[in-house]
């Protein structure tokens, strides 16, 4: 999606992922995902001090969001481009958007994630900032 517009419509599940980040709210994240959903990001490093860098399961993610949220205004998701495969219970996509934090828009960061998801649940992400 550029500027808002997509030629092809965004599964399901990417919609839900960037209205649950958006939302600011650690409940509606960790319900995103599986029991034993995995995330994976350097930011993971940085505020929960693990230094593989993952997160295991939905109190995991909850208390990733926790910290991420108490330092944050305001949070877009700015889709650019989604590569998606998807089933009628499964389906994978890489999303690559526009991080724009507190409203920064000259601050914005370019960030590309890999979803995979099974059964409306995340059972892994992978986060790469530029």
């Amino acid at each position: 999606m550029i500027d808002g517009e997509s030629d092809m419509p965004l599964p399901m599940m990417v919609l839900k992922w960037q209205s649950a980040w958006q939302s600011l709210d650690p409940e509606t994240v960790a319900a995103l995902y599986a029991p034993d959903g995995t995330h994976m990001s350097d930011g993971v490093v940085k505020r929960m001090g693990k230094s593989d860098g993952t997160l295991c399961g939905p109190d995991e993610l909850r208390a990733y969001a926790l910290a991420s949220v108490a330092r944050l205004q305001s949070f877009r998701i700015d889709i650019l481009d989604v590569i998606s495969q998807t089933g009628t219970a499964s389906g994978r996509a890489a999303v690559e958007y526009w991080r724009v934090v507190n409203g920064d828009e000259a601050g914005r960061t370019r960030v590309v994630e890999i979803l995979e998801w099974s059964d409306d649940r995340i059972s892994a992400c992978r986060v790469f900032h530029f």
